[in-house]
């Protein structure tokens, strides 16, 4: 469904910032812009997550 892909493709993009946070020859000003933005990214996959159990629990009790 719509929101565990959207959930995949942000934990993804930690992923890529991680990754590319480890880079050693980046300036420490792009070094800073990848930290917030893993930052920022970490928050967004959060959310989600919390979007997608209330969503899956709000059907469970649907079905009840």
């Amino acid at each position: 469904e719509k929101l565990k892909q959207q959930l995949a493709d942000t934990r993804d993009e930690v992923i890529e910032l991680t990754v590319m946070a480890m880079r050693p020859d980046l300036s420490p000003a792009k070094l800073e812009l990848i930290r917030k933005m893993e930052r920022s990214a970490r928050t967004a996959a959060k959310l989600r997550k919390e979007q997608l159990d209330l969503v899956l629990k709000q059907r469970s009790k649907d079905q009840t």
